[in-house]
């Protein structure tokens, strides 16, 4: 474990095959989720199972975040109890999110302005930029996807404050991490307890949004990571049962989110547990996953494989673009093209094809070169760090 900071600017480790693939299927499922509708007037009920697809999708993507990110902080160790090594953190991952974040920040309020005509006040657009809207309820008016964004940058600024705080306190970085870990993971769920208790929170309106209810989704992640860091070896040898024993799990939750209504396929009913834990469960099927995921690599690379890691690497690209893209095409073409299903398909290929193709466009000329940036920045602060030392 480094005791230094150098992961903070040391080059970023061999992807792992694994954990891309999760990453590539988390994207489509929200992708897919948003892109269904131009197909329900002529496949509705056939498509119906596939609506919760985006709720699973980002739920992946909390736990990963959890696990990539607690496994940065493990090599880090307990020099991230130093200001400036804490400093450094922060400004590798705001470098790494922001710029695209606010780049669509202003794409979604030319959207509003010039399609929607809906007039944003200059403190509404400002407190959407700063993850405001849903810190402690929903409050969302334009650029809905950012809530799930807002929940991933809290928890970046609280969580390894919370630890350098812990570190001053307590010198034992495994036992500062744990108790942290757990502290926000019982927070949020406890919060959830709390609000589920308000009859107009429906956990798809209330619960899944707001910032500090949903933290223990991440904190699942978190928790995996220091699995795999402390028991590598038990972490790997029961990879395919856990694997299974995920699967299961996140199956049958998923076909909970479902009941059939008059003949037919609808949403289950707003519940006490839908609104709480089963956020947990969901949370932990797909941690269950990580152990075979991380252990899934490949010798040689094909189209599919090459495909996968490029969807991987454009999934934040892709997360943010989608919804702006649909939105231009749907005002531009759609009326056009919704008289029969094979032009439904043809509309569904354009929402999907120009979806990827811009983002691997903006990946490789907007994040790849925003990302470059940080890294002369990050060696320099290391190094005047070394100095003082």
């Amino acid at each position: 474990m480094s005791t230094d900071g150098q992961d903070l600017t040391a080059p970023a480790h061999r992807r792992v095959f694994g954990l891309d693939a999760l990453r590539a299927a988390a994207v489509f499922a929200v992708v897919l989720a948003h892109s269904f509708g131009v197909l329900y007037p002529h496949l509705g009920a056939a498509l119906g199972f596939f609506g919760h697809g985006g709720f699973y999708g980002v739920e992946l993507f909390f736990v990963l975040s959890g696990f990539l990110i607690g496994q940065i902080l493990l090599r880090t160790g307990p020099a991230i109890g130093n200001p400036r090594t804490l400093l450094l953190f922060y400004f590798r991952r705001w470098f790494r999110t922001l710029p695209l974040f606010l780049l669509f920040l202003a794409v979604n309020v030319a959207i509003e302005y010039r399609l929607r005509h809906h007039s944003l006040l200059p403190g509404e657009i400002a407190q959407h930029g700063l993850f405001l809207r849903t810190f402690t309820s929903n409050r969302l008016t334009f650029f809905g996807e950012s809530w799930s964004l807002a929940i991933e940058e809290w928890f970046y600024l609280l969580f390894p404050a919370t630890l350098a705080a812990g570190l001053f306190l307590v010198r034992k970085f495994d036992r500062v991490f744990i108790v942290s870990a757990a502290t926000f993971y019982l927070f949020s769920t406890i919060a959830r307890v709390f609000s589920a208790q308000i009859a107009d929170h429906a956990w798809d309106q209330w619960q899944r949004f707001v910032v500090v209810g949903r933290f223990d989704a991440i904190m699942i992640g978190m928790f995996a990571a220091w699995a795999a860091s402390r028991w590598p070896n038990l972490w790997l040898r029961h990879a395919r049962a856990l694997a299974i024993i995920g699967a299961t799990l996140l199956l049958i939750i998923y076909v909970a989110l479902w009941r059939i209504h008059d003949g037919r396929l609808a949403y289950a009913p707003d519940s006490f547990f839908a609104r709480t834990f089963r956020f947990n469960l969901v949370s932990l099927g797909f941690a269950l996953l990580l152990p075979a995921a991380a252990g899934w690599t490949r010798a040689h690379e094909n189209i599919a494989s090459w495909s996968v890691r490029k969807i991987a690497l454009w999934s934040y690209a892709m997360y943010l673009a989608h919804l702006p893209i649909f939105t231009l095409i749907d005002r531009y073409l759609f009326p056009a093209w919704q008289k029969s299903i094979f032009q439904a398909f043809g509309f569904f290929a354009l929402e999907l094809g120009a979806t990827i193709m811009f983002s691997g466009l903006l990946y490789r000329f907007f994040e790849v070169r925003c990302t470059r940036l940080r890294e002369p920045v990050g060696r320099w602060m290391m190094q005047k760090q070394t100095r003082a030392h």
